[in-house]
């Protein structure tokens, strides 16, 4: 488990420190999400130290440096936040924006950066493969995450048959773990909040034996302990809406790569599906 993936809050606390480094720890621990936010010399300036001792509490907590310190934090602050506290630090942010329907899609354009430069090919190239092989898919995605779960169910229909979600925590899941074999996988999709029941669903997924895949923010995020393999999507938060064009442009990669993969199988059912929409008038 790297430094990221730890509480860095326990961390700070479970770690010797100089006199100094504890005054920025104490700062740190008690101002937790202002400091996410800060720079090294703004948090230096609010914790009464020089800026060198900042970034030496960071390198002596195990990370890279500051920025990887920071990072960690904004990972904590971003699965805590509140829908209330999101909207408002979304409206603080853009009360000095000129159009703030602007500077949101300018926020979706860095979460697609961040997600395509810091993605694990190796392991999206893997769960295309698992996806290929498998004979059925679960898709897990409650509230706001549901409308991602019912596109790459709509997505993968097409290529791999045997490919359901489940949107609501009515016992629709348990029913269709139930037809489940090794061959299996559930995929599980959720971002900050995460909720108690897509935890404990996929959590009910890996103790069945099938593969579980987390589609997911953060290497901090509750689904990634239960995770055969996981992806990850930047969602910078704009406001209480989440910000899912990184998860959308993801899992049109992950739907895209399988339909090539399943060509033989997927182009002979899209011309029987064209002919019956044809027949039935289905588009205008």
């Amino acid at each position: 488990m790297t430094k990221r993936q730890k509480d860095v809050l326990a961390l700070i606390k479970s770690t010797p420190l100089s006199d100094k480094k504890k005054q920025v720890a104490k700062y740190i621990v008690d101002n937790y999400i202002e400091a996410a936010f800060l720079t090294a010399a703004e948090l230096a300036r609010r914790a009464s130290v020089s800026e060198p001792t900042v970034i030496r509490l960071a390198t002596d907590l195990g990370f890279t440096g500051f920025p990887e310190m920071r990072n960690a934090l904004q990972d904590k602050v971003q699965s805590k936040l509140t829908t209330l506290s999101r909207l408002k630090k979304g409206s603080r942010r853009f009360k000095s924006s000129k159009n703030p329907a602007i500077q949101s899609m300018v926020t979706d354009m860095k979460n697609l950066e961040n997600t395509l430069h810091n993605l694990n090919v190796r392991t999206l190239n893997r769960v295309v493969n698992r996806l290929v092989q498998a004979d059925k898919v679960i898709i897990l995605g409650y509230k706001m995450s549901s409308c991602l779960a019912q596109f790459l169910q709509m997505a993968l229909k097409k290529s791999i048959d045997n490919t359901v979600a489940v949107t609501a925590n009515m016992g629709q899941f348990q029913e269709e773990l139930v037809f489940t074999t090794k061959n299996s996988v559930v995929i599980a999709i959720s971002f900050p909040r995460y909720t108690t029941a897509i935890v404990r669903d996929f959590r009910m997924a890996k103790q069945k034996g099938v593969t579980t895949i987390a589609i997911t923010d953060s290497e901090l995020s509750p689904l990634v302990e239960y995770a055969t393999d996981y992806l990850l999507a930047k969602c910078d938060f704009v406001s209480y809406v989440d910000s899912f064009a990184a998860a959308m442009s993801l899992l049109c990669a992950i739907a895209t790569a399988v339909s090539i993969k399943l060509e033989d199988e997927t182009l002979p059912r899209l011309e029987e599906l064209e002919k019956m929409w044809e027949e039935n008038e289905v588009f205008f």
